[in-house]
């Protein structure tokens, strides 16, 4: 088995759990805040985790553990491996993990000393914590190196692969439908609460495996699940974004060739006519409220939400098989008051009321949102028995 890196996104608990659902949790060691260990079969296993991700950036094989951690010996090392490179003209970058209590390595020696081997040599310079995904993708021949520090030493690695930026643009912008109103659940986020979905109930061969949006807005996680070969069915009390959900899907299987099933209706989510046990996988963002809502309202908007997700969470016991997952986004809204008293309207109340349905929470809710949000997501993860 070889040791790979993976950095985490801007997301790093949703990350970390869409890994650990995926690879199981005593296979990951979480090393830095955005920064996890794995031990993989080799390097195209690793490729397609990478691929397989919503919430990963990069994956980093690890090449050397360094005994001497000496600035003189990483600059060594680090231009030693260079130059066994091929080609003439060697460009890199240097990147470094869990160092920032350390100088930086000094990047002009090592590629003073790649020069003095008999190569030319130009540095990409970047963030410490790494070079962009984009540079990396559209920029093949950068080989960059990363020095990772962690409590058991000082290891050496290359950037084997980085997420695939250009196809998630198209899926974000290329879709014909698009409304900044609705759907604003993005495409990594779907993708990993998709992960999370089928890590904790696995597809079987020979059964449908049947994921449903009751709010699909512009069709985001349909396309996630598309693309994971799953059959969909999405549902909106909007016919607009039924509408438009149906060009999208229609777009994604002619570009990207998909054959698995997919039906998008137009119900209220309390009401949707689906059959005993045929769906496997609930993935949604609900209806959240306003993105800035009036203070004075919140207890009132919070009570009419309860409602909204107690009512579709009774509806859904009527359809979803047993052991079925449910990955779902609760609303936050926490602010202080003019006294500084820390004020927080949440669904929390909602929990002990779902356990009575036959929906067993499977682990705490991840805290997601954008900055400067005022509505904020709770992502939580269920598992439903009958």
């Amino acid at each position: 088995m070889q040791k790979y890196y993976v950095q985490l996104g801007n997301t790093p608990e949703l990350s970390i759990q869409e890994l650990n659902t995926i690879l199981g949790p005593k296979n990951v060691l979480r090393v830095a805040s955005h920064l996890s260990l794995v031990e993989l079969k080799n390097d195209q296993v690793a490729i397609e985790l990478i691929d397989s991700l919503g919430g990963s950036v990069k994956i980093i094989k690890e090449i050397a553990k360094i005994e001497d951690s000496s600035a003189e010996n990483i600059i060594e090392l680090v231009a030693d491996y260079l130059l066994q490179k091929q080609g003439n003209k060697i460009h890199f970058g240097f990147s470094e993990y869990g160092r920032d209590h350390l100088p930086k390595i000094d990047y002009f020696q090592i590629k003073s000393k790649i020069e003095r081997g008999g190569k030319s040599a130009r540095f990409v310079e970047g963030s410490r914590l790494g070079l962009s995904a984009a540079l990396l993708i559209h920029k093949k021949r950068i080989i960059e190196i990363y020095l990772v520090q962690t409590a058991d030493g000082v290891f050496m690695g290359e950037t084997l692969a980085t997420q695939n930026i250009d196809l998630w643009t198209l899926k974000d912008r290329g879709k014909p439908y698009f409304d900044k109103k609705k759907g604003m659940l993005p495409p990594k986020v779907a993708k990993m609460m998709l992960n999370l979905a089928l890590g904790d109930n696995p597809p079987i061969e020979g059964r449908k495996n049947v994921l449903l949006d009751p709010f699909v807005g512009t069709g985001t996680v349909l396309i996630e699940g598309l693309l994971a070969k799953v059959n969909v069915i999405g549902s909106d009390i909007d016919p607009l974004s039924v509408q438009g959900t149906k060009q999208n899907i229609e777009w994604l299987k002619t570009e990207f060739k998909i054959t698995n099933d997919s039906k998008v209706m137009m119900f209220d989510a309390t009401k949707i006519p689906i059959q005993n046990n045929e769906i496997q996988y609930i993935v949604t963002e609900p209806f959240l409220g306003k993105p800035r809502p009036n203070p004075s309202k919140l207890a009132l908007i919070f009570k009419g939400l309860l409602k909204m997700y107690l009512g579709a969470f009774k509806h859904w016991t009527s359809f979803l098989a047993d052991g079925a997952s449910v990955v779902i986004v609760f609303p936050l809204v926490s602010f202080k008051n003019k006294n500084g008293k820390l004020i927080e309207y949440n669904l929390d109340k909602l929990i002990d009321k779902l356990a009575s349905l036959g929906y067993t929470t499977l682990s705490k809710p991840v805290l997601y949102h954008r900055p400067n949000a005022v509505v904020q997501r709770q992502i939580y993860r269920f598992k439903f028995n009958k």
